[in-house]
């Protein structure tokens, strides 16, 4: 039956979007869409729309994000669904945060804790903890974030959601360090780094090994962040993670200025400012570590975000000594 094959397309292209072909996942979402608008399937067009919106934010691209986002919301609204409104809605407080827009985002994520606690769904309870623990973390608000996140690692270690417990002790970890608990920030990433692995969870094993970068080079372990920093920066190049890939550049750039590379510090902390896949919690920082480091942006406009990459990664020899 046609809603069958949508809903077998759609959830193709969700798998696919995780193993980071985004062109192909995004195909599969269009013709998911178009299927269901053709036969006027409105769950299959909102949950294709919504997927559609999720292959999107990873390529940076906020405008279609969003507007895919609101169309799949819209759609779940009318069918009056609770569960189905949750994705996108949830995306919408991603797109929210992304933008800085931290009170609309808690509003948005509050929405959906309320929803999912109706539902009696502890999974989407745990996740949206989570985010209202970012969007606190964000708002520099530490004893609350910190709070939120532990009360989703202990729902995660209850239902056994292995991957929610890696992303809640990863966020843990942030906050630990980012109150100079070096050692206990560590800990809370190296468990959820063996999570990841152990659940072969791409975006959780990127955020572990940056996490852990930052930690060696606040250290001054630069053999070691780089070890942490250039595994993660090849997985979001292999997976085309933009977002996650921008923040592994900063902490990237933080290694070069350790190892005397200021030019290249400071090109790419310029490209990490300027690149819209970056959230603008990211280029704030980036924006800031210019100036904490006494980095002079190039005059020129920075190269692309995907070549930056390749030439970062290429740049590392075997003996652990960027060449220029």
């Amino acid at each position: 039956m046609p809603s069958e094959q949508i809903f077998c397309l759609t959830n193709l292209a969700n798998t696919i979007r995780h193993q980071g072909q985004n062109d192909k996942a995004e195909q599969l979402a269009q013709i998911a869409h178009a299927l269901a608008k053709q036969i006027e399937d409105r769950r299959g067009m909102a949950q294709s729309l919504q997927v559609w919106g999720l292959i999107s934010y990873l390529t940076g691209d906020l405008e279609r994000t969003e507007a895919l986002h609101e169309e799949s919301l819209a759609l779940a609204r009318e069918l009056g669904d609770q569960r189905l409104i949750m994705a996108p809605l949830n995306a919408l407080g991603d797109v929210a945060c992304h933008r800085g827009n931290y009170d609309q985002a808690r509003g948005i994520f509050e929405e959906c804790l309320t929803l999912s606690r109706d539902l009696d769904d502890q999974f989407n309870v745990a996740i949206h903890l989570n985010n209202l623990g970012t969007v606190y973390h964000l708002l520099e608000q530490y004893p609350e974030a910190q709070s939120f996140y532990q009360e989703s690692l202990d729902i995660c270690r209850h239902i056994g959601d292995q991957n929610g417990q890696a992303i809640a002790l990863s966020n843990l970890g942030e906050i630990a360090y980012t109150l100079g608990d070096y050692r206990k920030a560590s800990q809370f990433c190296r468990e959820g780094l063996a999570i990841g692995r152990a659940t072969q969870e791409s975006w959780t094993i990127m955020t572990c090994l940056n996490n852990l970068g930052e930690i060696a080079c606040a250290h001054n372990d630069c053999r070691e962040a780089q070890t942490y920093l250039t595994e993660a920066l090849q997985i979001a190049q292999d997976t085309q993670t933009l977002t996650m890939a921008t923040k592994i550049l900063m902490n990237m750039a933080r290694l070069f200025a350790q190892q005397g590379l200021k030019s290249q510090a400071a090109a790419l902390l310029d490209l990490v400012r300027r690149h819209p896949a970056s959230e603008s919690d990211t280029q704030e920082k980036a924006s800031r570590l210019l100036d904490e480091l006494g980095l002079t942006p190039p005059p020129s406009t920075p190269g692309g975000l995907d070549e930056t990459i390749a030439e970062v990664l290429a740049g590392y020899s075997a003996t652990n000594t960027f060449t220029s």
